[in-house]
């Protein structure tokens, strides 16, 4: 995964449009400089382990086909080293974000982000990326990042796991229950979760609960401002979560859930102490070492669905994600050569296949087809990006679509759930509280409907 949701940093590659500045060399460009003249583009990350940082270096800056040439520089605490770079007057020319929520309001009322409206329209990214994704990257009516890093979440599962216990995979509330009953009543770990490496983890859960308890229509309702966030279907839905918990659905048991670090959970799944796993699809790189050839063993694993976790919610949802944007600093010294390379990077579709199936990069959210995919992709892949661009109902997660004083309470809070120290209603009006005041504010993004959808 990539610098997403945990810290780590998800690189997508892509194609360029390599001579369409050049061609537009007679009337004045969209950059500041646009000099001819062969530039440098400063480029940190924080790729999540030594095989993605091989392969990004090799295909995504050693060949990029481009006149400048990109400087790379492995940063393992990139958000604190980008804000205060920049906060110094100087930094990388391609600034790296979490997902459109998190530090790019901030970024842009600082004014440290380029505008990107003029590219979007030179490069054609209107057609490019899908519109929704494309969207949540607008700050004050500008384009001021370009999205990467498309995700969803889901559960995770081990096929030889469920057959050994007579389990199908849940894709109800009902099912969903009888299955951590019978799973718990076993002996076993319903669902393996943990935050113990990362806190952020607290807003999986929370998004379950709103998306496919509540249900994308009432999360829909409470991010476009006419339902609070106080509302009687938010409230049920973080109880029922608190009550998985305390049931020892998930992690075990609560106090377990703070102790359990990502790769426990991921070693959990395999040896078939856990039944299943909600998580996001950047997992698919890190659960290949605990499964098969690679560790030893003959176990398989798979995904399906998030199942419904309330009564009338539908099981067909697809929860949309950005878990990285990438900006450009507006003291670059070269906007138009950086802006050719975010191009390159993010939006060619057979770099970008190349990269999924060779180390699951997760990919920009671009139109991908099956047909896209060579015959030795993985199934599962090519089965998870057709599907989720077929997509017809979708969830929002809180790191796309939710602002970002609300996303933080939502994390910080959801812990005194889980302890008994704040109540649910008292949580969901803590989490109304913060949005109104940025919802207010403006600094809600844009929120797709949540039917519809088949991009």
């Amino acid at each position: 995964m990539a610098f997403t949701r945990r810290g780590f940093l998800a690189a997508t590659g892509s194609t360029s449009l390599v001579a369409a500045l050049s061609a537009c060399s007679g009337s004045p460009s969209p950059g500041s400089s646009g000099t001819a003249a062969a530039k440098e583009i400063v480029f940190w990350n924080n790729l999540p382990d030594e095989q993605q940082l091989k392969y990004f270096t090799a295909h995504f800056v050693d060949a990029y086909p481009g006149s400048a040439k990109v400087v790379f520089t492995q940063k393992p605490n990139l958000d604190r080293l980008t804000q205060t770079s920049l906060a110094a007057g100087s930094g990388p020319d391609i600034i790296v974000t979490p997902g459109p929520s998190t530090a790019v309001s901030e970024f842009n009322k600082a004014g440290f982000l380029a505008d990107l409206t003029p590219y979007e329209e030179l490069f054609g990214w209107d057609d490019a990326f899908a519109s929704w994704a494309l969207d949540t990257s607008r700050v004050d009516g500008k384009l001021v990042t370009v999205p990467t890093a498309y995700e969803t979440m889901v559960f995770f599962y081990n096929p030889g796991t469920l057959d050994a216990a007579g389990l199908k995979v849940p894709t109800t509330k009902d099912e969903f229950e009888a299955f951590c009953t019978d799973l718990k009543g076993a002996g076993k770990i319903p669902v393996a979760a943990g935050n113990a490496d990362w806190k952020g983890a607290n807003e999986w859960y929370v998004g379950h609960a709103f998306n496919h308890g509540a249900g994308p229509e009432a999360v829909y309702s409470a991010l476009t401002g006419e339902t609070p966030f106080t509302d009687a279907a938010f409230v049920d839905a973080i109880t029922r979560m608190a009550g998985y918990f305390a049931n020892g659905w998930f992690g075990g048991s609560v106090e377990s859930y703070f102790t359990t670090t990502f790769p426990m959970a991921y070693g959990q799944l395999a040896d078939g102490t856990a039944g299943g796993m909600m998580s996001g699809t950047w997992d698919f790189a890190n659960l290949a070492p605990y499964f098969g050839e690679a560790a030893s063993n003959e176990a398989t694993w798979d995904f399906a669905q998030i199942p419904a976790l309330g009564d009338n919610t539908p099981s067909d949802i697809w929860d949309l994600a950005i878990g990285q944007s990438l900006g450009i600093n507006a003291k670059a010294s070269d906007l138009d050569a950086t802006a050719e390379y975010l191009n390159w990077l993010t939006t060619d579709v057979d770099t970008i296949i190349a990269a999924v199936e060779a180390v699951n990069f997760q990919p920009s959210p671009i139109h991908i087809e099956a047909s896209d995919f060579s015959a030795a992709a993985d199934e599962r892949t090519v089965r998870l990006y057709s599907s989720m661009s077929q997509a017809t109902t979708i969830g929002y997660t809180t790191w796309t679509f939710f602002p970002p004083k609300t996303e933080t309470y939502l994390i910080d809070y959801f812990e005194q759930v889980l302890t008994g120290k704040l109540s649910p209603a008292d949580y969901c009006a803590g989490i109304q509280e913060q949005f109104a005041k940025e919802f207010a504010a403006g600094a809600v993004p844009p929120i797709p409907a949540p039917t519809g959808h088949s991009e």
